[in-house]
């Protein structure tokens, strides 16, 4: 039986490029034999937010950016609820989900999650 996740984390060990381990990701997914059409973009994003970044950025300036293009960003105890307004915030948002968690959490911005969900 083939297991997508086992398959994605042994070759993350040997290569570390986001584009091969999306690539790898969607491949795998495609080639599944339950694979619904949808899926291979799910699990690239998915892979997206694996891969560990070193790259600084300004947490500040990346919610406010989320907010203008209409993401709703909330946080519970120990989870981060993004509500993109498109796909392509998840790029941006994918490599520094944990960072952005704790900034929220710290500063108290976003809304919170015990205060309820919009619907």
């Amino acid at each position: 039986m083939f297991r997508l996740n086992d398959a994605v984390r042994r070759y993350r060990a040997q290569h570390c490029s986001p584009t091969e381990i999306r690539s790898v990701a969607a491949t795998a997914t495609t080639l599944s034999p339950r694979a619904n059409p949808d899926a291979a973009g799910v699990v690239a994003s998915v892979a997206a937010v694996a891969i560990p970044t070193s790259e600084p950025i300004d947490l500040a300036r990346l919610i406010e950016q989320l907010q203008e293009e209409g993401a709703s960003l909330q946080h519970g105890e120990n989870a981060l609820l993004i509500r993109p307004a498109h796909w392509g915030q998840l790029d941006s948002i994918g490599p520094h989900w944990k960072a952005l968690l704790l900034h929220l959490q710290t500063n108290g911005q976003g809304e919170d999650n015990d205060a309820g969900r919009s619907a």
